[in-house]
């Protein structure tokens, strides 16, 4: 729909005047009884000294016989256009179709690199149902970036080094089984962890022990550094399992501790500009707070080095490798103030491309429960996602020729996912897993389900035909038209959603196409003559095409969402 609605922003830009980006940032989508695009006149108005509706009506008199619409009309203060729907039919289905699994992909970012951080959990703790967000949000905008044609580079920086790793091989020194490591993997870890928490807190001596452990680690000693590199042995291994569940991977997976032997010479260029001062015997960056704000800390009266001090070193040695046009960091809110002083530190070092590095902040989730009490892992709550999955499928009894476990992970899997990515990034909400798997509701179930109910109709009906072979003229219902459109806006979405970091905007564009889908099936429930597989060769030929794009783009909108599309339910 975009080259649509570009059109009609230069027609309104020629009729009044504007400068045709500032007239197309003005464009809506209105409701469908007022056509597809809908421009308001109010900042025009100004600019012309009319009033709106003056300049409605001198927009749309000026704007009348381009071959893409149907109509433009001023509507009070608005301009409507609505589209041929003929030549959005005959231009949008063979396109998608020719395009495949190219679809809603472009070439206009090659060569253009964006570094996205992302996911990034602590090593020896599983991974917990909080990290969903970063995990999926940085998963999904890696995928658009990529279909945008960037280089992409997803990060995953572990946090594995710090006083937390001295702590903990502190513990296995006193307490610790190679053997129950072995076998108990990261769960073992975390058990050692809470014993050794709660030892730093009641025991004597024990948290200068751990504080003298993550010193030596730091110095490089042998037995220090060997049990360090177990614990993240076994944690990566670990965090592969789920990821491979969420179908997540990554371009680089590197921690805190790539950048352990290099602190001092970071800190050297930091007292160089804009300089180093003392804090309560903490080491700082010593440039202007505002009133109350806590300085950036680069050691402690330890002398032990923070996450602050290896992350400003990581995002020197991320420029240098990639040249990035943009870096991202998709980390919770609660970590804004630490964003903004890594950039105003990286700045007053006199480095620019911190302009180019974007904190992509999300808001919380409430209200998560599994009926084993309050999930901490996030394999827990795919696991009921799973089960309940399972269930739902069991209680319809249909006689269907699927696998139950295979396909109950991937609408249980893509519940979950879709049910985070569907959310504005920014806000809180409210998990609840009668919305996750409901498959009449905005939900990856229900996209998933018309994506399957497109491969079953295509199999019954002998397979999509070839290219033109179909007449698109005779899709002409009404239902039909609103499908295409669907479709026809999911491009745009991509677009939208890497230019504001928010994949909601696709996701709201997937469902969109599936209930059009679903529109136009409960149509043909209704009235035989709506159903695709009807008598009648012309007919049924151009309906099976239309079936065919449908599928393609909702399997191309879920991919990039990260969210699996059985052929199948």
């Amino acid at each position: 729909m975009k080259r649509y609605e570009r059109a009609f922003a230069e027609l309104a830009a020629n009729a009044s005047g504007a400068p045709v980006d500032e007239i197309a940032a003005l464009v809506k989508i209105p409701e469908p009884d007022r056509g597809d695009f809908s421009l308001p006149c109010f900042s025009l108005a100004k600019r012309l000294r009319k009033s709106p509706a003056d300049v409605a009506r001198d927009v749309a008199a000026a704007a009348q016989g381009h071959p893409f619409f149907a109509s433009i009309a001023a509507v009070g203060p608005y301009v409507n256009a609505t589209l041929d729907s003929a030549r959005v039919v005959a231009e949008i289905v063979p396109e998608v179709r020719r395009l495949g699994d190219r679809f809603a992909c472009s070439e206009a970012r090659r060569g253009a690199a964006v570094v996205i951080d992302y996911s990034s959990p602590n090593i020896a703790k599983p991974l917990g149902f909080h990290h969903l967000r970063s995990t999926m949000i940085g998963n999904a905008l890696a995928r658009i970036h990529r279909a945008l044609g960037y280089t992409v580079v997803g990060v995953n920086f572990l946090g594995d080094w710090g006083k937390t790793f001295g702590l903990l091989a502190e513990a296995f020194e006193r307490w610790g089984d190679a053997g129950a490591l072995e076998k108990g993997g990261i769960s073992y870890l975390l058990e050692l962890y809470v014993r050794a928490s709660h030892a730093a807190k009641d025991e004597p001596g024990f948290d200068d022990a751990a504080r003298a452990m993550f010193l030596r680690q730091e110095e490089g000693d042998p037995r220090a550094i060997e049990l360090w590199t177990s614990f993240r042995e076994h944690s990566l291994r670990e965090f592969e399992r789920i990821y491979r569940r969420l179908g997540v991977s990554f371009e680089l997976i590197e921690g805190e501790s790539t950048y352990r032997d290099g602190m001092e010479a970071v800190i050297a260029a930091i007292a160089q500009k804009p300089g180093t001062r003392e804090d309560q015997g903490a080491l700082v960056v010593d440039m202007p707070y505002a009133e109350g704000e806590p300085p950036m800390m680069l050691k402690k009266s330890d002398g032990a080095t923070l996450y602050a001090t290896r992350d400003i070193a990581a995002a020197i040695h991320r420029f240098e490798r990639f040249h990035f046009e943009k870096s991202l960091y998709v980390v919770g809110v609660e970590q804004t103030r630490h964003f903004d002083q890594l950039k105003r530190a990286l700045r007053a070092m006199g480095h620019d491309f911190a302009d180019r590095m974007v904190h992509v902040s999300f808001g919380r989730v409430q209200g998560m429960s599994t009926r084993k009490g309050n999930v901490v892992f996030l394999e827990e709550v795919l696991d009921e996602a799973r089960e309940r999955a399972l269930a739902k499928m069991r209680e319809a009894e249909a006689d269907r020729e699927i696998d139950p476990e295979a396909v109950s992970e991937q609408v249980g899997v893509g519940g979950v996912v879709f049910g985070d990515l569907k959310n504005l990034r920014a806000s809180d909400y409210t998990f609840d897993w009668e919305d996750i798997l409901n498959p009449r509701g905005f939900t990856g179930v229900c996209v998933q389900y018309a994506h399957a109910r497109c491969c079953s109709i295509l199999r019954k009906g002998g397979g999509a035909p070839g290219e033109g072979a179909a007449d698109l003229s005779a899709l002409a219902a009404s239902e039909e038209i609103a499908l295409v459109k669907g479709i026809a806006r999911i491009p745009s979405a991509v677009l939208d959603a890497a230019e504001a970091l928010e994949p909601s905007r696709l996701a709201r564009a997937v469902y969109e196409a599936a209930h059009a889908w679903n529109r136009y099936q409960q149509a043909g429930n209704a009235d035989r003559s709506l159903r695709v597989l009807v008598d009648g060769n012309r007919l049924r030929l151009a309906r099976l095409a239309l079936v065919d794009a449908t599928r393609i783009a909702l399997r191309k909108g879920l991919d990039l969402l990260g969210v699996p599309t059985p052929e199948a339910m």
